[in-house]
């Protein structure tokens, strides 16, 4: 099978250099025990056939270009054509890439999905399915409009940023359109022109959908300080579909309403009359409902009544409530974050019921995570070392003692002893100091300027055993510099110094994240009290949000569901990429729904209500409308639940969850319960007539 797949190869591929290596076809004396667990499963049914195409017409050949894919599809032809007694699964990290791109699609479809209920939402809401109309409209420009910016950079995007960009522009085109056309439709219903509504409908909606969307905006741009290239590519992607869809939603919502006032001014029988229609001989001019206008003012009285019942004394219970939420936060988030820990890998990326997972998952199971994804050691020797044959000999027996010591110095782990026979290279041959051993000299500058070692080690480099691993090998190769410059590498390194790198960035981002929110909210509000009173209640629905993500897939709090998308992780935490891309979306979306309730309680205050009425009317008049901006989000995002990639499952869940906590549990308690306390400090040093 090795022979044909080298045949074949070497027949379609002429001007690329293959090597396939098997066990057969591996030199005896080169057969250390390590290689052989490398080559051979521990009870000799199964064999890898490793087939490397490095270049083509002599530059590096991408994995994820044509010529790539088209030597995967060889390589599948021939697994398809193995002879029938042996049953052969092709792997590669072309077909990897295909499997991550299949969920994404996989994603996108579920999206498609939740849209219709997400409309049916908004349309109830509004009480009138024309205004749906509005929204579609939106929807399709924000989508194109977004597609369009990104098709020029889509060949550097991370294979991911899709998903992002069509589950925000889904879920951001919804809620801004609901925030404006609930506003037209209240004003509309209670008596006004179209042009008085919408004039009205901008001056209030309109502002909040411009200071939330520009705080989401800057928030997603913020993803650009973390180094790593995969959360910034999201990062551009989300914030790209948020700017689309704020530019649609103050441009197309207007002109569609003011071009057809009539035709959406209607609302009888929810708008499936034929009232303002043009195909119609005689057209109704909009007459608004007693019982609309009478529920407005029942809505209205309704705060004011609860004030006039409730009294001053109701700081004494609002001050417990309040006091309670954050004695219950404050621990939750010492004894939950305090616990956090991430992993790495590409296996979180492919959805689960792929085949190209499945196969990557075999051999793993079969040879180890640390065989498909192996870590080396690169030495470079002194030029002066190594120049001439007897001082390479010199050299060869002084780093295979150097790594006998490094072996003793690294197995500190119980379970999974670490020996110097995982060692293989030019001075070491299972565990013993060799001349001669499997093993190249790179002739890069100089001749014999480094040599690499291949490390066999049955120990996931991506869970967070493996990562202490690495860093006690690391720490242990410090001690030898005498020896030369030693590097670590692999795929398990290389993720580990990007999520430590990117988490050393991490509070920053939150920290500017914040600052943005302070600047902003105060300039939108004139106030000091309203960004710092934003960025109490953001903080605390952070950390209940994160709290419970650890709890759910580092401790497996939701096991006795068995659900796998809010199952505990088999490496033991989340991906290191989810908390990094939530957190964005996260504050973003929390300050959209705080800026609308805080807007309201201005608009009551500049109309004459003293500040505890003001928080009580905003409270009647936003509920229901925040309520079901958070269930469309969650709907909007619940596609990420849904699908088989377990690193969109986490962050849907972070996402899901810090919505509804922001919905139903900041705005709807700690936010009146705040602003009630504060009193008429809460636009402080604005002041009202």
């Amino acid at each position: 099978l090795a022979d044909n797949i080298s045949a074949r190869l070497g027949a379609d591929f002429p001007e690329c250099s293959t090597a396939v290596q098997s066990f057969a076809s591996a030199p005896a004396q080169f057969l250390s025990h390590s290689a052989v667990q490398q080559l051979l499963s521990a009870d000799y049914r199964k064999m890898i056939i490793a087939a490397s195409t490095v270049t083509c017409d002599g530059k590096t050949l991408d994995p994820t270009g044509n010529k790539a894919k088209d030597i995967s599809t060889v390589m599948e032809e021939v697994a398809a054509n193995a002879p029938p007694t042996m049953k052969v699964r092709p792997s590669s990290q072309t077909l990897m890439v295909n499997a991550i791109l299949g969920g994404v699609s996989q994603t996108m479809d579920i999206s498609t999905m939740t849209m219709p209920v997400a409309l049916l939402i908004l349309a109830g809401m509004a009480g009138n399915l024309r205004l749906v109309i509005c929204t579609c409209v939106n929807l399709a420009a924000s989508l194109a409009s977004s597609v369009l910016i990104m098709y020029p950079v889509a060949l550097y995007t991370s294979t991911t940023s899709p998903s992002m960009m069509v589950a925000v522009g889904l879920a951001m085109s919804i809620d801004y359109s609901l925030f404006l056309l609930t506003r037209f439709q209240k004003e509309v219903t209670a008596g006004r022109s179209a042009l008085a509504a919408v004039e009205i409908m901008l001056r209030t909606s309109g502002k909040i959908v411009l200071v939330s969307g520009l705080t989401l905006l800057l928030c997603f741009l913020m993803m650009l300080h973390l180094p790593a290239a995969f959360i910034a590519n999201m990062g551009i992607a989300a914030a790209v579909s948020v700017c689309t869809s704020i530019s649609a939603a103050l441009t197309l919502t207007p002109a569609m309403l003011l071009a057809f006032p009539e035709f959406f001014g209607s609302n009888r029988c929810w708008g499936l009359s034929r009232d303002g229609c043009y195909c119609c001989c005689r057209r109704r001019g909009f007459v608004p409902r007693a019982d609309d206008i009478a529920g407005h003012g029942q809505v209205a009285s309704l705060g004011a009544s609860l004030h006039s019942q409730e009294g001053d004394d109701d700081d004494c219970h609002r001050s417990p409530i309040l006091v309670a939420l954050v004695a219950i936060g404050g621990p939750f988030g010492y004894f939950s974050i305090s616990k956090m820990s991430y992993s790495a890998g590409l296996i979180p990326f492919m959805p689960t019921d792929a085949e190209g997972t499945h196969t990557v998952e075999a051999l793993q199971k079969a040879f180890g995570v640390g065989t498909i994804f192996p870590t080396t050691l690169l030495i470079v020797p002194r030029p002066e070392d190594v120049q001439t044959q007897q001082k390479r000999n010199q050299w060869l027996k002084a780093s295979c003692e150097a790594l006998q010591d490094i072996a003793a110095a690294v197995d500190t782990d119980h379970v999974q002893p670490f020996t110097a026979a995982a060692f293989t290279g030019n001075m070491i041959l299972d565990g013993r100091c060799t001349a001669g051993g499997a093993g190249t000299w790179s002739d890069v500058d100089t001749p014999y300027s480094a040599t690499q070692v291949m490390i066999t080690y049955q120990i996931d480099p991506f869970s967070m055993r493996g990562q202490a691993w690495i860093r006690r090998l690391r720490k242990a190769v410090l001690d030898h510099e005498d020896v030369g410059a030693w590097y670590v590498s692999g795929e398990g390194p290389v993720q580990m110094d990007a999520a430590d790198v990117t988490f050393k960035a991490f509070p920053l981002m939150i920290g500017l994240m914040m600052g943005i929110v302070t600047v902003l909210i105060g300039i939108s509000f004139r106030s000091v009290i309203a960004p710092l009173r934003a960025v109490f209640c953001l903080t605390w629905m952070l950390v209940m949000t994160f709290g419970s993500a650890i709890y759910v897939f580092q401790e497996g709090a939701l096991g006795f569901l068995h659900w796998q998308q809010l199952g505990p992780r088999s490496v033991g935490a989340m991906s290191w990429i989810c908390p990094c891309v939530a957190c964005s979306v996260i504050v973003g979306l929390g300050l959209d729904y705080d800026i609308f309730f805080t807007e309201r309680v201005l608009e009551e205050c500049e109309h004459g209500h003293k500040a505890n009425d003001a928080v009580i009317r905003a409270l009647a008049d936003t509920a229901d409308t925040i309520s079901a901006a958070g269930v469309i989000m969650a709907l909007a995002f619940g596609s990420l639940l849904l699908c088989s990639t377990p690193s969109l499952n986490e962050i849907a869940f972070f996402l899901i969850l810090g919505v509804l906590i922001d919905c139903f549990i900041s705005t709807k308690i700690i936010m009146p319960a705040a602003m009630y306390l504060l009193g008429r400090f809460n636009f402080w040093p604005h002041k009202f007539p």
